[in-house]
């Protein structure tokens, strides 16, 4: 039973509609507006209590703490009568100190008191209980409990609402009243309008009035007109659309169908006449159609698969069946259907499309055959498919790996692919979406963009477009590095342009230590003088101008007496730092127009442009005073260093500025031989005699030793930095001293001597065959690494000689390793690079030494084709402490391990260089710190040797 709602209650007229929501909205602002004024009524009244609480209270404390303080209890007795009547006080009540009550007004001493109002929050009462505290100079002498009555509020809340409330219900019917009168008039108005829609619509909406006015019912009555002429101009598209319905349904190559949810027919198109020879009448008269058309041996499967189809509401494609026609021939027919909807998603049956099938039948067989050759043909697509995916993913892979960065781009200048070192260089999200952006966006929105303002212009010139290659040059970026750019023309297979790939690497740190080389190649690392490069321009230089202007110049040249000693006794480190300190203590003696250059080891050279024998005779006596004066202790020892000083001038000792430093040099050994700490002057008889004789006898006991057993060689090995296992050794050559049996003549004193006289070759020769023989003698023994001197490259049979030895003793040349010196090998880089090739050919390993000494390292490196790199002492040393020394070192290593060469580092005195060296990635390590030269060093001992 449904539910009848009263029809006051929901009025059926719009009017009455209307009238019931504005009698609501009336009832609910009253009510509204009544709990408001009720709420700020209290809030006022509560505020004004707490005012007269604190007002009466500072009243009370005041006139009772006299009376109080002398105990007149009838006085103040006397005063609460007084302050009770004007006031409007419901009770009074005075205790005293100990709560005990002294007198009461209007209360029942004999009731307990009420407890103090709280006026924060909620309704007022009808008495508000308040209490004071009586005190004089901090002391309580009583309390006051007393009442105030709040009737008068309360009555005046209740007038003002009961105004408020008459005010509102007048407001309120004359509202209705208005509304009620607007309300018959819109209605009169809309009855009207409704009339007229129904008679147009009864002519299809010919003819419907428009009503003239700017009020609501005239903007409806246009409104509804607009609708009107749609509604007429969708009827008329209806019509249309039907009739095209009706001209494609019937002209479709297809029987087209409709068969309700019960297996119906409801709809066949004309098409049906010409397929199965039946009309459309004929065909709904049926009652089974189309399974009528089906043979009898096919009927029941057809039936079944579309009973099937309408109660799953499910599709079929091409199901076919035997069919005869109504003059009785038969065809194979070929049915499809769907389910269909109407527009609220009412299931409304099938639709079905039937076909004549025949003439694919034949073709079947043809079909089945060319899809087996497709099937074929997509397997081998498919394989073809996975093989470049295969590759593409190889690619990917390579090309994400690679420290460049790649950017491949197409035709239109727009991003196809780039790799994450890209993105790292420019300073893009890894997680951007690049592809198909153009480059000229993606760079300039890039955050690291290199200091150039047409950014785009310059990725878009014309010879980027035309070139196979274009080097871009290098771009300095905002955060200061600096990357390399090639542009290279990407072909497809018939060699047409099918875009570009931008190839990036980062040079940041090859150009600082390049900078750092340049300035390495003209000063001292170890003094930070000037170094012999910079020295022999500046020689040459002011030779020049001072035969130009027919002017003078001198060479001073010294070296510290006796250097060698200091090495061998106390270490090379000691070494280092007494040539520090002579190289402080005499540039403060170097005027800024002259030039002071360390040339190697503890010789020294001073550039005296403008001057006279007496000025630098003056300088010369400086030099060797100041050192002299020098005292440096080590470990208790204070050592008190002295110099050779020799000088030549120009023009008076010499016409060429290599005349110059030979007799500079002979004026130095002139020096030592007058018995060292002093100075002298070029002297041409004095060098024609003495200096050489010295050389002479040097050269005299050169060949003794070599005919006569007189060299011995020392073996120092070469460990592997993480293992510390012997990796192979170096053999050091030392002279016996014939004036003391059993000590042995350091390299430093004959080496140069031998090199000047020429010997050098023949005793490079015996330590050659010399080591060879010991490793035919010792094959158990490591390889053996052997010094060759730059004078070594001038001797074309050199190589031929050692790979005669090596065949002689049958030795494995890979067990011999051939240093050769750097600074020497890049004075003489065509013989170096002749001679180090013709011994690769042999088959010996080629080691560079000293490397890192000479200014032109890195550039040469290429071309002497060394297989190991032996790092210069001098970066060793002091690796801890010296950042620059790190640098250079992290540089070398880093360099030649991408060369593919092994790396020792020599100088190694310390653990906590030998340390660093393992975390930097140095392969062999050499030094003190792992052991000392020695003849019979444990390497060559064999495995029993070792045991016992």
């Amino acid at each position: 039973m449904r539910l009848r709602i009263p029809s006051f209650l929901f009025p059926a007229t719009l009017r009455g509609r209307l009238l019931l929501l504005g009698g609501v909205l009336q009832l609910l602002l009253i009510v509204l507006l009544t709990l408001n004024t009720v709420r700020l009524w209290r809030d006022s009244a509560r505020h004004t209590m707490q005012v007269r609480v604190q007002e009466v209270s500072r009243l009370f404390g005041a006139a009772l703490s006299g009376p109080m303080s002398s105990n007149d209890y009838a006085r103040a007795g006397d005063l609460l009568d007084r302050l009770r009547a004007p006031e409007g006080i419901d009770y009074l009540v005075l205790l005293d100190a100990q709560e005990r009550v002294i007198t009461a007004r209007s209360w029942d001493v004999a009731q307990q008191l009420p407890a103090v109002t709280e006026l924060q929050a909620g309704p007022l009462p009808p008495v508000a209980h308040a209490e004071v505290r009586i005190e004089q100079g901090g002391l309580l002498l009583g309390r006051l409990r007393f009442g105030l009555s709040l009737q008068e509020q309360q009555s005046g809340l209740e007038r003002l609402l009961l105004q408020n409330l008459l005010l509102l219900l007048g407001g309120s019917l004359l509202l209705l009243l208005l509304l009620a009168t607007l309300g018959l008039a819109f209605r009169r108005r809309l009855l009207h309008l409704i009339g007229e829609v129904e008679s147009s619509a009864s002519k299809r909406f010919e003819a419907l009035p428009e009503i003239h006015g700017d009020d609501e019912v005239a903007r409806l009555s246009r409104r509804v007109v607009a609708m009107g002429r749609s509604i007429r101009e969708q009827i008329d598209v209806l019509v249309q659309s039907e009739r095209k319905f009706h001209s494609i349904a019937d002209y479709t190559p297809s029987v087209e169908l409709w068969l309700n949810p019960e297996g119906k027919l409801v709809w066949v198109n004309t098409m049906v006449q010409r397929l199965t020879g039946y009309s459309v009448n004929a065909c709904m008269l049926l009652g089974d159609f189309p399974l009528s058309l089906a043979l009898p041996e096919e009927r029941a499967r057809l039936a079944d698969t579309l009973h099937k189809g309408l109660a799953e509401h499910s599709e079929i494609r091409d199901f076919e069946f035997r069919a005869v026609r109504r003059d009785g021939s038969y065809f194979w027919a070929s049915v499809d259907w769907m389910p269909i909807y109407d527009a609220d998603e009412h299931y409304q049956g099938l639709r079905l499309s039937l076909r004549d099938n025949t003439e694919l039948k034949d073709d079947r067989l043809s079909l089945r055959k060319a899809v087996i050759e497709l099937r074929q043909i997509q397997s081998l697509g498919q394989s073809y498919l996975q093989r470049a995916e295969s590759e593409r993913s190889r690619l990917t892979a390579l090309l994400s790996a690679m420290r460049f960065g790649v950017l491949f781009v197409d035709n239109d200048n727009r991003v196809l692919f780039h790799n994450p070192a890209f993105s790292m260089l420019w300073g893009v999200s890894a997680t951007a979406v690049l592809a198909g952006r153009p480059i000229g966006q993606v760079l300039q929105q890039a955050e690291n963009r290199p200091a150039i303002g047409d950014i785009i212009g310059h990725y878009l010139e014309d010879h980027a477009l035309g070139e196979e290659r274009v080097d871009f040059g290098e771009l300095t970026m905002n955060d200061g590095r600096v990357i390399t750019q090639q542009c290279y023309q990407v072909l497809d297979a018939q060699g047409a342009a099918n875009g570009k790939m931008w190839l990036y690497e980062d040079v940041t740190q090859q150009r600082q230590l390049a900078e750092r080389m340049i300035n390495l190649a003209e000063r001292d690392a170890l003094t930070g003088l000037y170094n012999r490069h910079r020295f022999q321009q500046e020689l040459e230089r002011m030779v020049s101008e001072a035969d130009r202007r027919d002017g003078t110049m001198a060479l001073v040249f010294f070296d510290l007496d006796e250097f060698k000693y200091v090495n061998d006794t106390f270490g090379h480190g000691v070494g280092d730092d007494l040539l520090k300190s002579i190289g402080r203590e005499i540039g403060s003696q170097v005027r800024r127009h002259e030039v002071l250059s360390r040339l190697g080891g503890d010789e020294f050279a001073i550039l005296v442009p403008d001057c006279n024998e007496f000025e630098v005779s003056k300088l010369a006596e400086r030099i060797v005073a100041n050192i002299s004066q020098l005292q440096f202790a080590v470990d208790g020892h204070v050592l008190k260093p002295s110099s050779s000083v020799g000088v030549a001038l120009f023009p008076q000792h010499a016409n060429t500025a290599a005349e110059l430093v030979a007799h500079a040099d002979s004026a130095m050994y002139q020096a030592k031989a007058a018995g060292k700490s002093t100075w002298r002057l070029y002297r041409a008889e004095a060098d024609q005699s003495k200096s050489a004789l010295s050389r002479l006898s040097w050269k005299d006991r050169i060949q003794e030793a070599l005919e006569n057993e007189g060299f011995e060689l020392y073996f120092q090995g070469i460990y592997d930095a993480r293992t510390r296992e012997l990796e192979h050794l170096e053999a050091l050559v030392r002279m016996k001293d014939p004036a003391n049996p059993g000590n042995m003549i350091m390299p430093g004193h004959f080496i140069p001597a031998a090199e000047k006289t020429g010997k050098i070759i023949e005793l490079d020769r015996w330590v050659i065959r010399r080591t060879i023989q010991l490793l035919a003698e010792k094959p158990h023994a490591p390889s053996i690494a052997v010094n060759v001197s730059g004078r070594s490259f001038d001797e074309p049979g050199m190589p031929d000689f050692i790979a005669g030895m090596l065949r002689e003793y049958q030795v494995d040349p890979r067990r011999l390793l051939v240093e050769l010196t750097e600074t020497a090998a890049v004075s003489d880089l065509r013989d170096a690079q002749r001679f180090i090739d013709a011994l690769r050919d042999t088959g010996c390993v080629v080691c560079l030494d000293d490397f890192g000494n000479g200014f032109a390292s890195f550039a040469y490196l290429k071309q002497l084709k060394a297989d190991v790199l032996k790092i210069d002492g001098f970066f060793i040393k002091d690796l801890p402490s010296d950042r620059d020394s790190q640098v250079f070192v992290r540089g070398m290593v880093g360099m030649a391990h991408d060369m593919g060469k092994t790396t020792i580092a020599e100088f190694v005195e310390d653990e906590t260089i030998l340390n660093m060296l393992v975390e930097i990635g140095v392969d062999l390590v050499q030094g003190y710190y792992l052991d000392r030269p020695m003849a019979d060093h444990p390497g060559l001992r064999a495995p029993q040797e070792h045991r016992s």
